[in-house]
């Protein structure tokens, strides 16, 4: 992928994992790509309120959900 997902792509990547909480890291791993190359996707699909912030765990990893 030549350049960072659409928040399009991160939310249906979410979605076919299948999980009820899910990080970056599970979203990054579904496209292919590293954590950071899909920052400005995932950030645009947070602000637009289709993912929601759900817990940090004890490595202050950030857990998601999607949004209803």
């Amino acid at each position: 992928m030549a350049q960072s997902p659409t928040q399009d792509q991160v939310v249906d990547a979410a979605k076919a994992l299948g999980k009820d909480e899910f990080t970056r890291a599970d979203v990054a791993g579904q496209l292919g790509l590293e954590k950071s190359e899909i920052k400005q996707g995932f950030q645009q699909a947070k602000k637009a309120g289709r993912l929601e912030k759900t817990r940090d765990d004890a490595e202050n990893t950030g857990h998601f959900k999607l949004a209803d």
